[in-house]
């Protein structure tokens, strides 16, 4: 028995990656809902198998172009902060690796049609709150616009606080439910993901695209200090 086995009771066809999701039977998968990339009425379903790479250019990428529909996907990169080293920028390294899943199956399904087999399951939440308290946090705050706005070092800037918690008895389950309530009760994301690595769960909804690349043409949108402005202007 998995983690997963309550989620599906019903037959489903031979050819059903999300239903081997529920089943327990794929531990490597993702699940994407991409409103502006790909039909917003649809949800993704990835399911292959993932590497750990030591810099971008490791990514198991093919030469040619992959057979099959325009559409398929060959990879999904798993790409952390601390990767900006490869160009010489410091960073803060926190040890989290580059992770490419490599795409063996996928499946395009009508987003309604996915909610409905999405597990429905309470998810409980303990031991929660901030990294910083709200004093220090606004100490922080008072900081940056004295010193960086103040003198004139950047008008827009992002400070980090995070919050952690304890999720008792969090399993597969747990994650396939609340990235349910995502999709129900999110609007306006450019992504809402679901990704199982196998030891590790990335779920989320992200408010904005940074960069896109098209018939070999790169688009950066610059998010909070993003983009260093070039000496010249």
């Amino acid at each position: 028995m998995t983690d997963l086995d309550r989620a599906t009771t019903v037959r489903r066809p031979a050819a059903d990656p999300l239903g081997r999701v529920l089943d327990g039977t794929a531990p490597v998968f993702a699940l994407l809902h991409r409103p502006e990339a790909a039909d917003p009425h649809a949800l993704e379903v990835l399911l292959g198998e993932t590497t750990t790479c030591a810099t971008l250019a490791d990514l198991p990428l093919s030469e040619e172009p992959a057979a099959g529909p325009a559409g398929r996907h060959e990879l999904l990169a798993l790409v952390p902060y601390r990767q900006l080293a490869e160009r010489g920028f410091d960073v803060h390294d926190d040890g989290t690796p580059l992770v490419a899943l490599r795409v063996a199956e996928q499946q395009t399904l009508p987003l309604s049609a996915a909610l409905a087999r999405l597990p429905n399951e309470p998810v409980k939440v303990d031991r929660g709150g901030f990294d910083l308290d709200d004093e220090e946090y606004a100490r922080i705050v008072r900081r940056v616009v004295d010193e960086e706005i103040g003198g004139g070092e950047g008008a827009n800037f992002v400070i980090k606080r995070s919050f952690t918690a304890w999720l008792p008895g969090f399993s597969a389950v747990g994650a396939l439910s609340f990235f349910r309530r995502l999709l129900e009760r999110e609007t306006g994301a450019y992504w809402t993901f679901l990704v199982h690595t196998g030891d590790r769960v990335l779920l989320g909804a992200t408010p904005e695209r940074h960069v896109s690349v098209r018939d070999g043409t790169a688009v950066m949108n610059p998010i909070s200090g993003t983009y260093r402005y070039p000496p010249g202007g």
